[in-house]
């Protein structure tokens, strides 16, 4: 039976095991053939068309950029809309104008990261229900 200390850490570590195993799974070659042939098999084969992804692309990006917006309002802290804006725009420009993938995935480095700081900010809010 497992202390509780261990139960803590297993809850700390699972986001993090969560994110190493899709990024594995996103760059693993053989992954994505295996994702296509799924995704036809269940009728989603419209979902590997370009413009259909690269929509759903920018519709995710905005959503992302308008929450740490509207965060940035809450906790005054002007930065974190900044780099939000950054990090989106790296992904957008590097994965469909530069074609530049360090260029994407340091945008979504600087993405993720600054929701995570966001994160931090309203849990240590006073002000934040």
């Amino acid at each position: 039976m497992p202390i509780r200390g261990e139960i803590m850490k297993t809850k700390w570590t699972a986001p993090f095991a969560s994110v190493f195993s899709s990024v594995l799974a996103i760059i693993c070659p053989l992954c994505i053939p295996a994702l296509g042939a799924f995704l036809a098999s269940v009728g989603l084969g419209f979902a590997l068309n370009v413009k259909f992804l690269q929509s759903v692309l920018v519709l995710l990006l905005l959503l992302a950029v308008i929450s740490l917006g509207w965060s940035a309002t809450k906790h005054k802290k002007w930065w974190i809309l900044i780099a939000g804006i950054l990090g989106a725009a790296s992904i957008y420009v590097g994965r469909y104008i530069w074609l530049n993938q360090i260029l994407m995935m340091s945008g979504a480095v600087v993405l993720i990261g600054t929701s995570v700081i966001n994160l931090r900010l309203k849990a240590n809010c006073k002000r934040c229900p």
